[in-house]
């Protein structure tokens, strides 16, 4: 955690790690790859909150070799505030 002057929050690469473990635990049993995610810090994260990633499959493509998802990805906190947003890639190799 950083310091600020409007208090202590957690850093934002921490909620990165977050969803970047969800869309493993996902895939990675299924055999696909974490391939791209990019992020967007909304809303601080202070000492105590409780945070949950989320992600909603926003489209598929089909290629030679692969099949991919794309995802809205989402953190919320306690209170269904959003803390981050962004968008994930996930390969599923044939």
């Amino acid at each position: 955690m950083s310091s600020c002057p409007g208090g202590i929050i957690m850093h934002g690469m921490n909620n990165f790690g977050l969803i970047s473990r969800m869309l493993t635990d996902w895939a990675y049993p299924a055999g696909a790859i974490h391939r791209r995610l990019e992020t967007r810090w909304v809303k601080p994260v202070k000492p105590g909150d409780t945070i949950q990633p989320t992600g909603i499959i926003k489209s598929k493509q089909v290629t030679k070799n692969s099949r991919w998802v794309l995802i809205d990805v989402m953190v919320r906190n306690q209170t269904g505030e959003k803390v981050a947003t962004g968008e994930a890639m996930v390969e599923f190799p044939n």
